[in-house]
């Protein structure tokens, strides 16, 4: 399973607005997220609420950026993701002022709420360090293969050690720069998840690649025997997995601030 994930991931963020070139300071480290789940049968309704919210936003300079994704691939399509990236955690406090201020969460309330059954709240940490992302923008996306893990309790360092040493290796030895991309996420809120996010153009971009991201660490490692266990090692980590393929919604999301 754990070779097939990461056979998928790295073949392949719900963050398409995000450019770390190699030569540039890396973005901030925080992506506030929020998931909403519309009442049964008033999906309509709810994107229409959405789409009038967020110009809304627009009209009272909204000072980030929020992009929303819908699923296309997975076992619970009836959801959306709100997404800002990339933020310190002192922005933070100041853009809590800002809502406060400006009436974010009552308007939502007042133009989406009648449409919304239930949502969560979460943050998430983006390690950019052992990440590899497009410099230029327009080449992620539209789709986000998106496979999330589920972490056991006391299971110390050897997994995250694994998880790097096998980034790290990619990024080394020439994964990323034939064209693979890639982001590792952890989730700050709800249940202890690290998540890796890759970026397909279309679903033939889906196709993984001639040589397995196993295959390839098998090579720069000198054995089988040998990436056995490092993915084994980060495999361990975890007590179960999920795949969800999602989709960038531009009318939904909000334009960048002026």
């Amino acid at each position: 399973m754990i070779r097939l994930t990461l056979l998928a991931a790295a073949a392949v963020l719900l963050v398409p607005d995000l450019v770390p070139a190699a030569d540039h300071e890396a973005p901030g480290p925080l992506t506030s997220v929020w998931i909403v789940v519309p009442k049964a049968g008033q999906a309509a309704e709810f994107e229409t609420a959405v789409e009038d919210y967020m110009a809304w936003r627009a009209g009272v300079n909204d000072s980030r950026v929020w992009n929303v994704y819908t699923p296309v691939v997975g076992h619970n399509l009836n959801v959306y993701q709100f997404r800002s990236c990339c933020h310190q955690w002192a922005d933070q406090d100041a853009y809590v002022a800002e809502a406060n201020e400006k009436g974010f969460g009552p308007k939502f309330g007042e133009m989406v709420g009648p449409y919304v059954d239930h949502l969560h709240r979460y943050f998430e940490y983006n390690d950019w360090e052992n990440s590899h992302w497009p410099d230029d923008e327009s080449t992620a996306g539209p789709y986000y293969g998106v496979t999330t893990w589920t972490w056991k309790m006391g299971v110390g360092p050897g997994p995250e050690n694994a998880r790097k040493e096998l980034s790290q290796m990619a990024i080394a030895e020439g994964w990323g720069e034939a064209g693979n991309h890639w982001i590792w996420l952890s989730r700050v809120g709800g249940k202890s998840t690290l998540a890796v996010v890759t970026p397909f153009s279309d679903y033939a971009d889906m196709q993984p690649p001639e040589q397995s991201f196993f295959d390839f660490i098998s090579d720069k490692m000198g054995s089988e025997e040998a990436a056995e266990a490092l993915f084994t090692q980060f495999g361990a980590g975890f007590s179960d997995s999920d795949y969800t393929v999602w989709w960038h919604r531009p009318e939904l999301s909000s334009a960048a601030p002026d």
